[in-house]
């Protein structure tokens, strides 16, 4: 049996690891173990519109915010994050976190993941972890329907990104590199994605 995957971000200082990968559920659902150093958080608030997630706090603390509801988990708790919903949260206390964080369906939440974490490794983001800001364009353009962010307000992206996205595709940048993934490993992901896809007949996003 294969070892489970990690991927560190270099930058950020986050591990995660692979419990159930979308290539093993069929696209149903991934999981993933989450190593989170002190006073990390995501790049900012953000939603998943057809994704809902489970967030299990196995040691450390969080300060978790679901809309307008702001909550601490400690160890043995968890939240329900849901679809469509603003959500952020931070590491809290003087140690770190390690959470369990399960998403349903998988779509390609991990492999904006590994992307991220490519770059970083790259040497291709700030001291934030956030890509070059064509290169971000085309990012979110593409996991659009994966992950959106709360600002800039999110009809100003509908508006700016595609052209923005144009833009850096015409440079070279691209939403996913094959580096950055294991041999198959693009494939499975996207095969998984394009299974859940029933809002645009089950094609793979382009």
């Amino acid at each position: 049996m294969a070892e489970p995957r990690t991927i560190v971000n270099p930058v950020t200082g986050e591990r995660m690891t692979s419990i159930a990968s979308s290539a093993e559920t069929g696209g149903a659902h991934i999981e993933g173990r989450g190593f989170l150093p002190v006073g990390w958080r995501p790049p900012g608030v953000h939603r998943h519109p057809h994704q809902d997630e489970r967030l299990t706090v196995v040691s450390g603390a969080l300060r978790v915010t679901i809309g307008k509801e702001e909550r601490e988990l400690g160890a043995g708790e968890s939240a329900v994050l849901p679809r469509g919903v603003w959500h952020d949260f931070t590491v809290i206390g003087d140690g770190p976190a390690e959470t369990i964080v399960r998403a349903e369906p998988a779509l390609g939440l991990e492999m904006i993941l590994a992307t991220l974490v490519g770059l970083a490794k790259d040497g291709k983001v700030n001291q934030h972890g956030l890509p070059r800001p064509l290169q971000g364009a085309v990012i979110g353009k593409f996991y659009w329907e994966v992950a959106q962010f709360k600002k800039p307000p999110p009809a100003v992206q509908k508006v700016l990104l595609p052209p923005l996205a144009a833009l850096g595709r015409a440079r070279g940048y691209k939403p996913y590199y094959d580096h950055h993934f294991e041999p198959g490993e693009l494939d499975a992901i996207l095969d998984a994605w394009a299974a859940h896809r029933s809002w645009d007949g089950h094609r793979r996003p382009t």
